[in-house]
């Protein structure tokens, strides 16, 4: 397909409404809920069938629509002991419209009509964040765990086509079930702070290669094609990190 310069290839225009709300409870509590919808036209497509993997990004246009996204959020935020201590909780649900991914066995590479290997899904997450921080004295910091669960669905385009994972909703590749973060600083003196920081994070999810076959019609294009697992069916080990630090200050 040619364009003339200049020429719209297409034209999107969606609302994007935001909502705030914050209530104070009392003087050391208060309730937040918030809406909002956006829209995304570039695209960011994994894929997870190759050891090393590979990103294509892919812009809204003629045979791709853009991601609608709505989220609500709900929280609650206390303090204690004069503000030394503060809690917080919020829970989080998205809905995500025209979520894409790609058809097994797809060529993302230089592929010049990638939206030919492309599906047309939805997805949802949802997800509970807890804070509880420190804010004086000589040792302050926070702890943070974030529970959540983020999952896509893929149909496919006819009834002839049974889309990704058989049509039923399987975890995407930014699903992390448990997220810990613990950050301590300690202030020894005017001159030296020390700080210490632990992450924990569940795996993520990844497609499984089970095996290889030959293609080999005709015998002279004889190409390795891969068996792919479900998708996203198993997970990286979980991922965990300490770090410590050393903080000198001068005049």
């Amino acid at each position: 397909i040619t364009y003339s310069k200049g020429e719209v290839i297409k034209t999107f225009t969606n609302f994007e409404p935001r909502f705030s709300l914050s209530y104070q409870l009392a003087s050391d509590r208060s309730f937040k809920l918030s809406y909002n919808r956006m829209a995304q036209y570039l695209h960011l497509i994994s894929n997870t069938n190759f050891p090393t993997p590979i990103d294509v990004w892919a812009p809204s246009g003629k045979y791709i629509e853009p991601q609608l996204l709505d989220q609500i959020g709900i929280g609650y935020f206390k303090t204690f002991r004069n503000n030394r201590f503060n809690l917080e909780f919020e829970f989080f649900h998205k809905i995500i419209q025209n979520r894409l991914d790609y058809i097994d066995g797809a060529e993302l590479i230089a592929n010049d009509a990638i939206e030919q290997v492309l599906l047309n899904g939805e997805a949802k997450a949802s997800g509970l964040e807890v804070l509880l921080r420190k804010n004086e004295g000589k040792i302050t910091g926070w702890i943070a765990y974030t529970l959540s669960r983020s999952e896509q669905r893929t149909p496919g385009r006819t009834d002839q086509e049974v889309g990704i994972n058989n049509g039923n909703w399987y975890f995407t590749p930014y699903d992390k079930t448990h997220d810990i973060s613990i950050t301590t600083n300690y202030s020894l003196n005017k001159k030296w702070d020390f700080n210490i920081k632990f992450t924990y994070q569940k795996g993520q999810p990844y497609t499984p290669i089970l095996g290889y076959y030959i293609e080999n019609f005709p015998p002279s294009e004889q190409t390795q094609e891969v068996i792919p697992g479900g998708r996203n069916s198993v997970r990286f080990p979980d991922y965990h990190r300490l770090d410590f630090g050393a903080v000198r200050h001068y005049n």
